[in-house]
């Protein structure tokens, strides 16, 4: 491989021929408005989305760790919450952008220096990867548990227990692994000469085995998208709809008993009426939630993976192809930011300690309640 790059380079070929060895395709924009959606998207809409949900998402770790994570929900959101964090820190990889930075790709320093921020390139992609498939799959778990709670609530606390729910999310985080670990094995650095700019450049290339073997790779990549975009995100729409439907069924009991409660007279039944309805009624809000949590996840999951299998640049055109991708990235930065907003509109509880934290950050001397 290292031949075939000096081979090219002292045949005084330009970078732009490398298609064959480039890991990033180089896009020459012959459009205004493609270079201005380029550089507004991946300058200014990505990062400042992707600092508020950082910020949100740092909010809800800290408000749920004060409110405990013994509740399985909270423990998901936690969970949600760190993902959503690593993708959006990942997302905006500023070692990417030093490789793009000029027209001819590359990292055009000294050779450590360029080995480091390569490392750093790595080290963004982990968090990328780690963090989009662990998001794109916890929703699932999410509905198991609420399906679990709602359909079989009187079962609920002896089959999602606590440790098996951390044992569950624990094993999210391997499988966001072998994301990263299949994308390093499609490429390889070089730290070369080119002749054909007559500078040692470090290059990011496709790696041997994924030139040899690019069907492979692409019917794997395929498989692997599929399972965490259209599979997680249909068995999320179906939960939610299940779910809903019993919840309104729930509903129309809860008035029937509210009548029933109020037409008798002994205190001891009310009562228990009263303890069962409170009961179902902060399930039902928990419930409610996570269902809204899932409903973001889904409008932007389907936009995301029809960007990457059905919305491509081959069937739309480079144009509209590039405009449908970087919008369905824009989307997945929406995605992961959008919890804690919903957290504060829907959670009085969260809502109230979000607003303490919030006056003891601006009255450092005024004590939390």
């Amino acid at each position: 491989m290292y031949a075939k790059i000096a081979e090219l380079g002292y045949q005084n070929q330009s970078y732009f021929s490398w298609d064959e060895l480039s890991y990033f395709p180089v896009f020459i924009f012959n459009s205004d408005i493609i270079t201005r959606f380029n550089n507004v998207t991946v300058y200014v809409l990505i990062p400042a989305i992707s600092c508020m949900g950082i910020f949100g998402n740092v909010m809800s770790i800290i408000i749920l760790y004060r409110h405990g994570l013994e509740k399985c929900s909270n423990i998901l959101i936690c969970a949600l919450a760190v993902a959503d964090s690593m993708y959006l820190v990942g997302i905006n990889n500023f070692s990417l952008f030093l490789y793009r930075i000029l027209n001819h790709y590359g990292y055009f320093y000294t050779e450590i220096l360029s080995g480091f921020i390569y490392a750093l390139f790595l080290s963004f992609v982990l968090l990328e990867t780690v963090g989009k498939v662990v998001s794109m799959i916890l929703p699932a778990l999410i509905i198991i548990e609420r399906f679990t709670a709602v359909f079989f609530p009187l079962h609920f606390s002896t089959i999602v227990t606590e440790g098996r729910i951390k044992a569950a999310v624990v094993l999210m985080y391997p499988l966001g692994l072998t994301s990263f670990l299949f994308y390093i094995s499609t490429q390889q650095y070089a730290y070369v000469y080119d002749a054909s700019i007559n500078a040692t450049v470090g290059y990011i290339l496709k790696s041997e085995s994924y030139v040899k073997s690019y069907p492979i790779f692409g019917k794997s990549t395929q498989i692997y998208t599929t399972l965490c975009g259209p599979f997680c995100v249909g068995f999320v729409v179906m939960g939610c709809v299940l779910i809903s439907v019993k919840l309104q069924v729930q509903l129309h009991i809860r008035k029937r008993m509210i009548t029933t409660g109020k037409s008798r007279s002994i205190d001891n039944t009310k009562d228990e009426v009263k303890k069962k309805l409170n009961s179902q009624v902060q399930t039902n809000k928990t419930t409610k939630i996570l269902l809204s949590v899932c409903f973001v996840y889904t409008v932007t999951g389907t936009f995301n993976f029809l960007s990457d299998m059905v919305f491509t640049m081959e069937s739309l055109g480079f144009v509209t192809g590039f405009i449908i991708h970087r919008s369905g990235i824009m989307f997945l930065c929406v995605n992961s930011t959008a919890n804690f907003i919903i957290y504060v509109a829907f959670n009085r509880n969260f809502r109230k300690t979000y607003r303490d934290l919030f006056l003891k950050c601006c009255r450092p001397g005024k004590k939390m309640k």
